[in-house]
């Protein structure tokens, strides 16, 4: 008996241990802050005014009320435009497409040069209508370059000069869509210096003449 007795007094100190140690146990429940109230005052957070550069007054450079906006403008039929009518209207005349086409009918002299410098730059485009003129070059009667298409830019070409007299030719191959060919000719020398500054308009087979002497 005594045996069982010691038995059923081991089990029950036991239980009551294990009681006593489980009862010291607390549950920690962690709310979220939606469901926590805090306090205004809890974290007191002064923000500091911003001020730009200046302490002066910002002028906003929209204005963001759109109550006149929304309404709807009176419509005045009776009014007239306050736009100027145009009186005159500018338009660029060109030489070409004249019907006196009789007088081109002949050889133009662009005069004579004369220079000490052992060469020349001869820069010749089309002043007026560009509409595919083309010429041939001529040195002495000798070709240079058979066929120069004329456009609004300048073709530019070098020619060396022989001691004395120099015939440069310019030749009509065609007049393009208007006639007569047209060409506006400069000519410099080895220093860059501006000898002469000339045009022609001639007819398809005739020649605008350049002499240029040696010295």
């Amino acid at each position: 008996m005594r045996s069982k007795f010691l038995f059923l007094f081991f089990i029950f100190s036991c239980y009551l241990s294990y009681s006593q140690q489980d009862s010291s146990v607390k549950i920690l429940i962690i709310k979220s802050l939606e469901d926590n109230e805090i306090p205004l005052n809890t974290f007191p957070v002064k923000v500091p005014l911003v001020r730009g550069l200046t302490n002066k007054l910002i002028i906003p450079f929209f204005n963001y009320n759109l109550s006149n906006a929304l309404k709807k403008p009176d419509l005045d039929i009776t009014n007239k435009t306050d736009l100027v009518s145009p009186t005159w209207d500018i338009k660029q005349t060109f030489k070409e497409g004249n019907t006196t086409s009789s007088k081109f009918r002949k050889d133009f002299y662009l005069g004579e040069l004369e220079t000490e410098s052992k060469y020349i730059i001869i820069k010749c485009r089309d002043h007026e209508y560009v509409d595919g003129d083309r010429i041939k070059l001529m040195l002495n009667n000798i070709v240079i370059h058979p066929n120069i298409t004329l456009t609004a830019n300048y073709y530019t070409i070098d020619i060396d000069l022989m001691e004395g007299y120099n015939n440069i030719e310019f030749v009509a191959l065609n007049e393009g869509e208007s006639s007569p060919n047209t060409a506006q000719l400069s000519v410099f020398d080895e220093n860059g210096s501006n000898l002469s500054n000339n045009k022609w308009l001639i007819m398809t087979g005739y020649k605008a003449k350049l002499v240029v002497f040696k010295k």
